[in-house]
């Protein structure tokens, strides 16, 4: 994996952290459409998604809904502290 991709994984999956604590554990919601236009995007989701620092539940429909996991709570403490 590049290194743009790598930056990019954390940076979303911090967002994905403060996003949960902003919204009561709620998940993302991102259209599938506007995720295909931008190849490192879906590479770095596809990451998070493949460490399981976070899950999409969205499948079957025309949006990802991503959330963040224990593990990838974990990861953001250890990554801060």
């Amino acid at each position: 994996m590049n290194e743009e991709v790598n930056k990019l994984s954390d940076v979303l999956l911090q967002s994905l952290y403060d996003y949960h604590f902003a919204n009561n554990g709620g998940g993302y919601t991102l259209p599938k459409a506007m995720l295909n236009a931008d190849v490192t995007s879906k590479l770095a989701i596809d990451h998070l998604i493949e460490m399981g620092y976070a899950t999409d539940s969205g499948q079957g429909t025309e949006n990802l809904v991503l959330a963040i996991t224990a593990e990838g709570m974990e990861y953001i403490k250890n990554k801060t502290s």
